[in-house]
């Protein structure tokens, strides 16, 4: 569906022709036949219907030739109302199909992009702006040449009319519309580029609507009524993104529609000038009337229509430059591998004096790091807050590769094994760990998708068998209100869901980074030391600026300014009387 090319804005043709070429094709010839119908056969049948009713008055017909050609007026008008809404209906089975085929492609791409995308800013806002709603984005381009292309056909049409009459004024409003389709095209632009800048702003007022109508949120803002201040900030934050794309747009809605304006005023001397010809008998009333309607409409066209739908097309062409720029990011090599069923064990973990920055960063996070961890037993890696424990585990999972040095598993680089067979070696739960909103089962089955069935099992060793009971469906419950049946969980419960997605898995390495930062400092020491009896006999990292999990390790690793500065089991560490020692006299009366 979606190629990595440079696209244009004609592309969104394309995308939708693949996602439904039938539907596709019936909208094209459908909104083609309403314009026709629409402008030239209306105006014929309108002159007809006019000069019918004339020469009836005139007693030179007589009446019951009306009929015929009132039937005429109502048969074409209903012919353009059908063809209209059966135009509008094969559009929205375009949507759909695109809907179907395009939204997962964008996902597919960013689900593969190197993680430093993810972190970067900038790159952040083109993802951002790619996928919102690709759909949309699309569909708007399809719909923007479908108009114009009804407008060309519908002012051709026109044009042959008014050149068998007056071919002078069909030369001198064609000479005021190629102006318009340059201005409509350059509005088009800038208000695209306008919409680039207020991105940033745009994303912090989602994230600030989140705070002040999200379900999450509701008991802090009634305790706290912060509702008047994240309010203030909203606004300003909307202001500024409003500002950059009002001052666009009022300008170019000003020089439309004073072309708008000007080819109207064309079209009333165009009016004028036709009347001569009725008085002398040189063209029928009928006629008249016809040419004139269809040449107010066809300004109408010329005029808003046609800028809108330029302007459309070159938004279009503005959101597939994005997307040119969003699938030739570069992306990780076998990131859509799923992991090994069967994954290595490993007998050994080292860092050989590692050194990394993040990408755009200044000071290396780790600066010559190196240690050797062993199998079988259970480490803390311990430090104040940006320390780099987190960047470990990122390097460790394969979210980067761009580091100097070493890191080892079983003497062999990390790098030189396979990307599946790197997933499949590490079970990490975050500080930040994901809430699925879908059933309990099938949160925990993602910690490894290979050991189906052990579900239950893993429920109940993370403590988590008074929740299933509650639940209505038991482990088979949605968690979360989006799903039908759905039931809410404590903070502390879905902390016990992510250790469970630890559990079932088989990953010979299993790793805590902080999950428990949410919980006060004693159920924070339960959680760890019932997650070291499960593991007893298997490798564990516990990852900690709080020092409540240290004395369940065999060592400890004390990381200050990206290297370990301090090593041992916590008496010999307190011994030592160093770093550790102080950070844990400072925090031991929240454990006691």
């Amino acid at each position: 569906m979606i190629l990595k090319k440079k696209y244009k804005s004609i592309d969104t043709l394309r995308l939708a022709f693949g996602a439904s070429p039938v539907f596709m094709t019936l909208y094209a010839i459908l909104s083609s036949a309403q314009s026709v119908v629409q402008t030239a056969v209306t105006a014929v049948v309108t002159a007809n219907f006019v000069d019918t009713a004339t020469f009836i008055l005139n007693r030179t017909r007589p009446y019951k030739d009306i009929y015929l050609a009132l039937a005429l007026v109502l048969m074409i008008s209903g012919v353009v109302n059908t063809t209209g809404a059966a135009a509008k209906l094969t559009a929205s089975k375009v949507r759909v199909s695109l809907q179907r085929s395009l939204k997962p492609a964008i996902v597919k791409f960013f689900a593969a992009f190197q993680y430093k995308y993810i972190e970067n800013e900038k790159s952040w806002e083109l993802i951002s702006r790619v996928s919102r709603d690709p759909v949309k984005a699309v569909m708007d381009g399809v719909d923007a040449f479908i108009q114009f292309a009804q407008i060309i056909i519908s002012v051709a049409s026109v044009f042959i009319l008014i050149v068998s009459q007056v071919w002078w004024a069909a030369l001198i409003i064609l000479s005021f519309s190629i102006p318009m389709f340059w201005l409509s095209m350059r509005a088009g632009k800038k208000n695209y580029q306008a919409e680039r800048d207020a991105e940033k702003y745009n994303r912090r007022t989602e994230y600030l609507e989140e705070v002040l109508t999200g379900r999450e949120n509701v008991d802090e803002r009634t305790l706290f009524g912060y509702n008047d201040v994240v309010n203030r900030v909203w606004q300003e934050q909307y202001d500024a993104g409003r500002k950059l794309q009002v001052k666009v747009t009022a300008k170019n809605f000003m020089i439309s529609k004073g072309s708008s304006m000007l080819l109207a005023l064309i079209s009333l001397l165009v009016a004028l000038t036709l009347i001569g010809p009725v008085v002398n008998h040189q063209m029928s009333a009928g006629m008249f009337m016809g040419i004139v309607s269809a040449v107010f409409g066809m300004i109408q066209k010329l005029g808003f229509q046609m800028s809108r739908s330029l302007e459309n097309i070159s938004r279009a062409g503005e959101y597939m430059k994005d997307l040119s720029e969003f699938v030739l990011l570069r992306e990780a090599e076998g990131a859509l591998t799923e992991p090994d069923a069967e994954p290595i064990q490993i007998d050994s973990l080292e860092f050989c004096n590692v050194r990394f920055c993040y990408p755009g960063g200044g000071e290396p996070i780790l600066n010559g790091l190196s240690f050797r961890l062993e199998a079988g037993r259970h480490y803390a890696f311990v430090g104040k807050n940006g320390a780099g424990k987190t960047t470990i585990t990122k390097l460790l999972s394969g979210l980067y590769t761009e580091y100097e040095g070493e890191i080892l598993i079983n003497g062999k680089e990390l790098r030189e094994y396979p990307v599946s067979a790197v997933k499949a070696m590490f079970s990490v739960v975050y500080q930040d760990f994901a809430k699925y909103y879908i059933e309990m089962k099938d949160n925990i089955a993602i910690g490894d998708i290979h050991a189906a069935g052990k579900e239950v099992e893993a429920a109940h060793q993370a403590g988590l068998d008074e929740v299933v009971n509650k639940l209505e469906k038991g482990i088979n419950t949605p968690l979360g209100k989006i799903l039908k049946g759905g039931q809410d969980i404590s903070g502390g419960q879905w902390q016990r869901v992510a250790i469970a997605r630890s559990l079932v898995s088989r990953a010979p390495v299993r790793i805590l980074d902080e999950p428990t930062s949410a919980l006060d400092p004693i159920s924070e020491s339960n959680l760890y030391r019932d997650f070291e009896k499960l593991m007893k006999g298997k490798t564990t990292i516990f990852v900690s600026h709080r020092l409540g999990s240290t004395k369940l390790a065999d060592e400890i690793l004390v990381i200050d300014g990206g290297k370990i500065t301090e090593r041992g089991t916590h008496e010999e560490l307190m011994a030592d009387k160093g770093r550790y020692a102080d950070m844990f006299e400072a925090q031991k009366e929240w454990y006691s």
